[in-house]
């Protein structure tokens, strides 16, 4: 057995380290040929998209999981219609600590496949993304990484991430479908060659945290949708702080390092260095900052209440989005006989600079209102240990600053496997 374990341990470092040639392989479709045209903003995808990790053996667990969606533009936008999503994950994690080799070591490694009928913003028109799973189809390997905890409050990562598993994430915002709850647009808007879904990156973090306090700081490579040398298209640095009270029942600070407690107040910092303003698509070199304010309450009835803000500002002029704001509640067990259910409201407003943002659509500056508001109302209702149903409503201001209002209606199904 101890061999099977060094074997495993042998095929994921493997793994890892032949990440970036296999991705472009896997890839369905080649990024920037997507209907002839550039790749349309898709970001936002939950960080906590994969479920928790199953047991299987000594060092090894696994978790799968797929979700399907039927979106649909009922009012205003370019256009009504509809279209379908789907994308899952499959992954599995190997603790070295488990296995009997060493203390703190633990791989990962997960693969994603992504479909969708159509392009989702040729029929709402928004620049926020209403659907979070909505991306160009491809096949790759999303996350190959390795993470040392060399003591109780210090850990590094290194492999190929999504920077949205570890910075900018909002854990009461996460069953909003729409994108910018996931992680800011000042971030993903303006960069978006940003190492997250559907494009992990190859990066290298370095965390501390202790009962109240967190920092990390990281580089990932920039535009990692086109795999070539590490950072020949430039590179984001990324800083976060966290302070954090109170202590939530079962939480596991090993585990979730960069979301715990209570309370949680963070603020974070990013810089993305373009190293060739030539290459086509690319976004120009910029900076931005962000924060996330958290609360959570235990009401009558076992109900638990969440409440969040989320700001994000990147104000340089060539940036299409200079301002953001979104802020939300979660009601946890809602009615009696729902225990697992849970409801959400949010609001995402990001503000528009009207020339950046008109030369994209190809009209005049004056036509583009200030700002794209997205209103949010969902319910997951739990339907079996496997299951879950949610449907969503979002009414959106003013789509790309553009377009007429619109009205999005999702219905979305989630399977775990494991």
């Amino acid at each position: 057995m101890p061999c099977l374990f060094r074997l495993a341990t042998a095929v994921l470092i493997l793994c890892a380290g032949t990440f970036g040639p296999f991705s472009g392989v896997w890839a369905a479709e080649d990024p920037a040929a997507w209907r002839n045209g550039p790749v349309p903003d898709a970001t936002g995808l939950s960080p906590k998209y994969l479920p928790a990790y199953r047991h299987l053996t000594d060092g090894i667990s696994w978790a799968g999981h797929a979700d399907s969606e039927l979106f649909s533009n009922l009012t205003g936008g370019i256009r009504r219609g509809s279209e379908g999503n789907l994308a899952g994950q499959i992954g599995g994690e190997y603790d070295t600590e488990k296995a009997g080799l060493w203390k703190g070591g633990k791989f990962s490694l997960s693969l994603m496949g992504i479909y969708s009928s159509g392009v989702q913003q040729n029929y709402s028109g928004d620049i926020q993304t209403a659907s979070n799973i909505w991306a160009p189809d491809a096949v790759r390997f999303y996350d190959a990484a390795f993470r040392q905890r060399w003591t109780d409050w210090i850990n590094t990562r290194v492999g190929y991430m999504d920077v949205n598993y570890y910075f900018d994430v909002t854990a009461n915002a996460l069953q909003l479908i729409n994108s910018s709850f996931g992680i800011t647009p000042t971030m993903t808007v303006n960069v978006p060659g940003t190492a997250t879904y559907p494009y992990s990156g190859l990066g290298f973090l370095v965390g501390i945290h202790n009962e109240h306090l967190s920092s990390k700081v990281a580089v990932f490579q920039g535009d990692p949708q086109h795999q070539t040398s590490a950072f020949d298209r430039g590179y984001m640095a990324l800083w976060e702080g966290g302070l954090h009270w109170g202590k939530k029942e079962d939480e596991d600070l090993e585990n979730n390092a960069d979301d715990y407690g209570e309370y949680v107040l963070k603020m974070g910092a990013w810089h993305y260095q373009q190293s060739n303003p030539d290459r086509y698509g690319l976004s120009p070199t910029t900076s931005g900052i962000y924060a996330v304010a958290e609360g959570n309450w235990d009401l009558s009835g076992e109900r638990e209440l969440g409440a969040f803000i989320q700001m994000g500002g990147a104000p340089q002029n060539l940036n299409p989005v200079p301002w953001y704001l979104g802020l939300g509640l979660r009601l946890g067990h809602p009615f009696p006989s729902r225990p697992d259910d849970s409801l959400s409201v949010g609001m995402a407003m990001a503000w528009l600079r009207s020339g950046p943002v008109a030369e994209a659509l190809g009209v005049e500056p004056a036509d583009i209102r200030g700002a794209e508001t997205s209103y949010e109302l969902t319910y997951v209702a739990k339907l079996t240990e496997h299951v879950s149903l949610q449907p969503d409503l979002q009414y959106i201001q003013h789509p790309n600053g553009y377009y007429p209002d619109s009205t999005v209606g999702i219905l979305r199904v989630h399977v775990e496997f494991f």
